[in-house]
């Protein structure tokens, strides 16, 4: 098996900006993506599969076996057409990352996507009322562009470091003169603990960067349902990395 990604259907993509959600700090990227797809209506047409996910498959409340992998979901917006990318886990190993990366930035030439943003958390250890989004760029000419949809860049950075797809991905990007800007909701900090507050303010900027509403009354009951969703691959790939780490012993039998 290899990592590949794999078309449902190839949509006619017009001026095409990738963003990408997956787990993390606060599943703050995680939630805003799946958010949007639910209310905009995105239209699902690729899928990425990797040996770099974790070996286990998910059973939902029906009882229906799910593989883990990315998902690609379409939307048409005013000027542009917008690229969701959504996950069920980030790879299991430093060089997963890396060849999931290459893919995705395969994939985004072939479609002709020219600009990628990434969600995800920012922890700074407290709760805020209204969390600021923090932005970090490929290529700095793009500041005043994001800060005028609402990103926040301080004078004296305090990112320092974006681990994981979020940040891999924009850093391969700019290899290949792809822009991007990571948009980092500030959140407490716990990766178990799912934060609507953060997720909201990210989606307000994107609406305002791209011309779209969606009504937001209905996010922290979408929260609740993803928090459970994403408990269960946690747990199960903690059972796992145990199954993994045990020393070998013939007489069990791992299916």
């Amino acid at each position: 098996m290899e990592t590949k990604i794999k078309y449902i259907k190839k949509p006619k993509l017009k001026n095409p900006v990738l963003i990408e959600g997956l787990p993390g700090v606060g599943n703050v990227g995680r939630v805003a993506i799946s958010y949007l797809i639910d209310k905009l209506k995105a239209k699902k047409f690729a899928e990425l599969v990797s040996p770099y996910f974790f070996p286990l498959v998910v059973v939902n409340s029906d009882n229906q076996i799910q593989p883990l992998k990315m998902e690609f979901y379409h939307y048409r917006a005013k000027n542009k057409d917008l690229v969701f990318l959504v996950g069920d886990l980030q790879p299991v190993e430093y060089v997963g990352y890396y060849k999931i990366c290459e893919r995705i930035l395969d994939f985004c030439e072939k479609q002709g996507i020219e600009r990628i943003l990434t969600l995800g958390g920012f922890g700074i250890g407290v709760e805020k009322p209204k969390p600021k989004v923090l932005g970090a760029l490929t290529h700095k000419d793009d500041l005043n562009k994001y800060k005028k949809a609402g990103l926040y860049f301080q004078k004296e950075n305090s990112i320092g470091s974006i681990f994981g797809i979020s940040g891999l991905l924009l850093g391969q990007a700019q290899k290949r003169d792809i822009r991007g800007c990571a948009m980092l909701g500030e959140t407490i900090g716990y990766p178990i603990i799912t934060d609507p507050k953060a997720a909201e303010e990210i989606i307000k900027v994107l609406m305002k960067m791209f011309g779209f509403k969606v009504d937001l009354k209905d996010l922290e009951k979408n929260v609740k349902q993803l928090e459970n969703f994403l408990k269960n691959i946690e747990d199960k790939t903690k059972q796992m990395s145990k199954q993994l780490q045990k020393p070998k012993n013939y007489s069990e039998y791992i299916g």
